[in-house]
């Protein structure tokens, strides 16, 4: 499941910064995703994470 960094290879750079900061471990986040999925409210974080990270884009290219 987690990998000796406490996160996914496939995880973002930044995000992987988040997880080793937290108090909380790979599978946590995992298991709070498949949460998320189950109960239907996955979907709306997911995009809001998407906006923010091209609203970060935008900002990048403005600058």
């Amino acid at each position: 499941m987690a990998n000796v960094n406490n996160t996914s290879s496939y995880m973002d750079a930044d995000k992987k910064e988040i997880i080793k900061k937290s108090n909380y471990t790979y599978r946590d986040a995992l298991e709070v995703s498949a949460y998320l999925i189950e109960k239907g409210k996955f979907e709306r974080f997911y995009k809001e994470m998407q906006i923010d990270n091209l609203k970060k884009e935008l900002e990048e290219l403005d600058d």
